[in-house]
């Protein structure tokens, strides 16, 4: 009965670190990124999406999802090569180029809405990813 206490008490470790050190084979991958990288993320219990990187820390992935009809794609990808900190914390102040502006009211072009911040700008936190890929 030790013996297999023994073997469960290992496996159990042995599977923890395994599991830490793909998460952590995850995340150095993701820090590599470019801002604006089309990237294919996988968060638990979900199917693979299609996003765009914008940036990474110790605890959240920031990402665009550009799905949504209207969204200036291009040009929101632009902004986030351009200066991914702003994009990322669209959520706290204004970013604005030209045309476009996005921010915590939502994404404007032209002054027109074309939708909430929250349907185009994802913050995920590092636990419920399971995978991110370069596409």
């Amino acid at each position: 009965m030790q013996k297999l206490m023994k073997v469960i008490a290992i496996a159990a470790v042995l599977g923890t670190n395994v599991l830490l050190n793909a998460d952590e084979a995850v995340w150095k991958r993701v820090q590599r990124l470019d801002p604006g990288s089309k990237v294919k993320v996988t968060v638990e219990g979900a199917q693979p999406a299609e996003r765009y990187f914008v940036q990474v820390n110790a605890t959240d992935l920031v990402v665009l999802n550009l799905t949504a009809p209207d969204v200036p794609k291009t040009r929101l990808i632009e902004m986030t090569r351009d200066n991914p900190e702003w994009m990322a914390n669209a959520d706290k102040a204004i970013y604005k180029d030209n045309s476009i502006r996005i921010g915590p009211d939502g994404v404007f072009n032209k002054d027109r809405k074309v939708c909430d911040l929250a349907t185009v700008l994802e913050r995920i936190p590092r636990a419920k990813v399971a995978d991110v890929q370069k596409s």
